[in-house]
């Protein structure tokens, strides 16, 4: 069987998000089926042969972010001539924003229905998408693989979908880079010391509840020496709403911004954390939240959407929208080391049930059975 993969989500050396899954992958599934044809804007990163890459769109790549505007109309009248010409046997796009009529097998994956359910999180071409495009999409595709059994039933709830058609194939992690550091003498480029700051890594999104955070964080500033670390990609209008509100709060001096991390370095901040913090309001998965657990750190996070299911008993969990009940979940983790040495034991056993391994082995599984 000849596997045809639109990567096309792959657009720059930094991927986030859904670059660093198709990336992740990609390079499993190599592992395990010779017979790839990948399309991807970006390849740095995928550990494939050169007979097995196709770099399209590169005078596009130039658009960095806004790539995905025009990705569609690639998709959608290129794509299928490409599939023909390389013989392919089945198609399987990473991301839920397929190809509305594939002349052949189509599985894609959906990660989360952010785009409908917080609506200022997604700009307005890919909000019409999710309520317009991907329906067909969804209709006329062979399978659709879910990261979780919750979004798994939030498919279920907004599109008119066959259960049985929805594979629920976890996500997984990068076992080389995601383990426990003992070295923590580069924590100073950072500005940082060992065990004496809290870490969040994402973007600054509204669903990341980063706002009740850092006024969760102002309520235990000045009983616990912490600084309070948000690292990850993130826009001016962002980092200067974050900054306002840590002044509002009186915690400017010890709230740090981290634009992007270099991928080396995450394990770095997360095995060096006191407390990693995740309480967004939606996740679909929540990769950092396993990246951190497999680093070895103590995990606070929401108890909601697709987070309890990914750090089962190993996090301590929190409604989202208390701020008192994060900033209390703070202070009773802080303040007892005993309690934070248990819970990284029981972060690194939660983080080994997974493995991008898995994942590819039954990626592959679904395929041959579509």
């Amino acid at each position: 069987m000849r596997i045809g993969i639109d990567a096309t989500t792959i657009y720059t050396d930094q991927p986030t998000g859904l670059g660093v899954y198709s990336i992740s992958v990609i390079n499993e599934l190599a592992k395990l089926h010779d017979n790839l044809v990948v399309w991807t804007v970006d390849d740095s990163r995928l550990k494939l042969r050169s007979d097995q890459i196709r770099r399209v769109m590169q005078p596009l790549q130039r658009l960095g972010n806004q790539l995905y505007l025009l990705r569609p109309v690639w998709v959608e009248a290129v794509l299928p001539h490409l599939i023909k010409k390389e013989k392919v046997d089945l198609l399987y796009t990473t991301i839920p924003n397929g190809l509305s009529r594939s002349p052949v097998p189509h599985v894609v994956t959906a990660h989360d229905i952010i785009p409908l359910t917080f609506p200022e999180d997604a700009p307005r071409t890919v909000r019409w998408s999710f309520r317009h495009r991907l329906p067909k999409i969804f209709e006329r595709a062979n399978a659709i693989v879910a990261v979780s059994n919750f979004t798994r039933n939030d498919l279920l709830r907004c599109y008119s979908i066959e259960p049985e058609k929805i594979w629920v194939i976890s996500e997984g992690y990068d076992r080389d880079n995601f383990v426990p550091r003992d070295d923590f003498s580069r924590l100073a480029e950072y500005g940082l010391e060992k065990e004496r700051y809290l870490l969040y890594v994402g973007n600054s999104s509204a669903r990341k509840n980063l706002i009740r955070l850092i006024e969760a964080f102002s309520r235990v500033a000045n009983t616990v020496p912490y600084q309070l670390v948000l690292a990850g990609s993130k826009v001016s209008v962002q980092i200067e709403q974050i900054k306002r509100v840590a002044a509002q709060c009186g915690v400017s001096e010890r709230v740090i911004v981290l634009n992007y991390v270099p991928y080396t370095d995450l394990s770095l901040l997360y095995s060096g954390a006191a407390l990693f913090l995740f309480v967004s309001e939606y996740e679909g998965f929540g990769l950092p939240l396993l990246e951190a657990m497999a680093c070895g750190a103590p995990v606070l996070a929401a108890d909601a959407t697709s987070l309890p299911e990914v750090a089962g008993k190993a996090a301590f969990l929190v409604p989202p929208r208390d701020v008192v009940a994060i900033a209390d979940a703070m202070r009773l983790i802080l303040i007892d080391d005993a309690r934070r040495e248990s819970m990284r034991k029981a972060s690194l056993a939660r983080a080994a049930m997974f493995s991008w391994e898995t994942t590819a082995r039954d990626l592959l599984t679904l395929f041959q059975q579509v």
